[in-house]
């Protein structure tokens, strides 16, 4: 009996050989890793890399940049609806309030570039930067929402290219 590490790798594997299966697949896995996976994205980038498959890479990063672009766009409509709440809780305790009034600050100081810049690092995990923007946009006013959407969907463009040459310059470097 195979375990259900055997069967994930499997199940993977026969998707990964199978190019509409595994864009859509990696269009869901990004949704998620918007929400609610706090991991990287590059996971769904190994394989095509490993295997040379450029062509193949470019339908995957464009499903991982609109699958991060919707889990985005629904963490930020979350923010919008919540954001009220969370204010009038934090009233309640010091560090609370402090901490939110912090937060709003960041959010407002560095904005659209700052989320641009924290979601274009490798191997950052995009669920904590995501909330944070969106939860303490104040008022939702600090963020425009079409520009907050295009910040994502420019940084996951970004991230796999600074990942492509990070590949590259290896493969060059060390000849593998």
């Amino acid at each position: 009996m195979a375990s259900p590490l055997d069967a994930l790798g499997r199940f993977l594997e026969d998707t990964y050989n199978n190019p509409l299966a595994y864009i859509s697949l990696t269009f869901v896995y990004a949704i998620a890793v918007a929400i609610v996976l706090p991991i990287p994205i590059e996971a769904a980038l190994l394989a095509p890399l490993l295997d040379r498959r450029y062509g193949y890479l470019i339908g995957i990063t464009l499903a991982l940049a609109a699958g991060k672009t919707i889990g985005a766009w629904l963490i930020f409509l979350l923010g919008v609806n919540v954001e009220g709440s969370i204010r009038r809780w934090s009233e309640r305790w010091r560090f609370a309030k402090w901490f939110v009034e912090k937060a709003e600050k960041f959010v407002a100081r560095t904005g659209n570039l700052g989320l641009y810049i924290l979601l274009s690092i490798p191997l950052m995990t995009d669920t904590i930067p995501l909330y944070l923007y969106s939860l303490f946009n104040e008022e939702g006013k600090a963020l425009d929402q079409r520009m907050y959407l295009a910040a994502n969907f420019l940084a996951a463009l970004n991230r796999v290219a600074v990942l492509v040459i990070i590949f590259l310059v290896g493969v060059n470097l060390f000849g593998l």
